[in-house]
């Protein structure tokens, strides 16, 4: 009898975790979680009066968690209120959940399908910015991000990828220094791609609403060209552990997470014939 009340139990859970309400539930979670963490300022703070928050390293975590849709819908959530809250976060206003939620999504989509659009929102932040009006004026700001774009490109290379995705779909037990390295990888890419969009935006954001000459904008940024790279590797090793620790419990639990085939929002996991 204990046992069939046990298995019963298990078959409700499971059944739990492919309702729709389900994703949805933990969307409402975690948003609030990414809200109590972006209020948390992180170490480097900006020039102009902003400060970057911990929304850089629980945006990646929730994405990986939930996926590149309910991901960014929590970070979404989740920015949104934080900026009520402490609107000096808001480092490019309005648009600054944009950047965030951007590191969302590249962090879910990477054991997705979808993961071409992460180059894809590489490219079209680069080109973004060096067409703005400071573009020519400080093209070599974007070498960090080039060099991490061309890092991205690795999740696509035959054979390598493999080796890559694999460790992130927690399906098998996998050498902790390889899961290790994935993690970080997966970590800088977004983080990176949350900067690159957040800075292309910038660009034309600063002279919109503050009436910055190019110059003036342009010798802001390049305060950021030595403090950016500092800031993102150590993040992403933060995001990096917290994630291998993470896989630990979830390899050997059925939590429902990472979410993938989940009612109309399904986002497949990538099979082993297309990583």
């Amino acid at each position: 009898m204990k046992f069939t009340k046990l298995h019963y139990i298990g078959d409700k859970m499971s059944g739990l975790t492919r309702s729709v309400a389900y994703p949805w539930a933990l969307t409402g979670i975690f948003g609030a979680v990414h809200l109590v963490i972006t209020l948390i300022p992180f170490n480097f703070s900006v020039t102009g009066g902003g400060e970057i928050s911990f929304g850089l390293i629980s945006a990646p975590i929730l994405g990986f968690l939930l996926g590149p849709f309910f991901g960014v819908i929590a970070v979404l959530i989740g920015s949104v209120i934080a900026i009520l809250f402490n609107s000096t976060i808001a480092v490019i206003g309005p648009f600054t959940v944009i950047a965030t939620a951007a590191g969302a999504f590249a962090a879910g989509a990477i054991r997705t399908k979808i993961r071409i659009g992460i180059p894809i929102l590489y490219l079209v932040a680069m080109i973004a910015f060096l067409i703005s009006p400071i573009g020519l004026i400080i093209p070599y700001f974007l070498l960090f991000h080039f060099i991490i774009f061309l890092l991205s490109l690795t999740f696509f290379v035959p054979g390598v990828s493999k080796r890559l995705i694999e460790p992130l779909l927690l399906e098998r037990s996998f050498n902790r220094l390889s899961r290790l390295v994935s993690f970080f990888l997966l970590s800088i890419v977004a983080v990176t791609l949350d900067n690159v969009i957040g800075s292309a935006l910038g660009a034309y954001y600063f002279i919109a609403a503050f009436a910055m000459t190019p110059d003036a904008l342009a010798a802001l940024f390049a305060l950021g060209i030595s403090v950016i790279p500092i800031e993102r590797l150590l993040g992403s090793v933060v995001i990096a552990i917290i994630l291998a620790a993470l896989a630990e419990v979830l390899v050997r639990a059925n939590f429902g997470l990472p979410l993938s085939r989940i009612g109309n929002f399904e986002l497949l996991d990538l099979s082993e014939d297309e990583i």
